[in-house]
């Protein structure tokens, strides 16, 4: 991925390693975190969010079904909040509020 944050954008360099060439991409997936070539988080965010979205239905489940709130809380800090906080460090900083 080449990150360019010049005003005016010019198409990079063919790029070889160890003889084959290397596709230059918008977007790539690496260690579950999205990163796009001028660093904007969004399509992680979008990947967290429906991430979060998903395993909170299995929550609001387990409570239907009258599971007690000690169980209901280890459930959340072992499956939804792992999914929610993971790589917060690096991309938590950069988020906007979206009105």
């Amino acid at each position: 991925m080449v990150i360019d944050f010049r005003r005016v954008r010019t198409s990079p360099l063919a790029l070889c390693i160890l003889g084959e060439d290397v596709a230059v991409v918008e977007d790539y997936k690496y260690l579950g975190v999205h990163l796009d070539n001028g660093l904007n988080w969004r399509i992680n965010t979008d990947a967290v969010h429906k991430k979060g979205m998903s395993r909170l239905y299995f929550l609001r489940k387990l409570r239907s079904f009258h599971v007690c709130s000690k169980m209901l809380e280890i459930f959340y800090q072992s499956v939804v909040a792992c999914a929610l906080f993971f790589a917060a460090v690096c991309w938590g900083g950069s988020i906007r509020a979206v009105v």
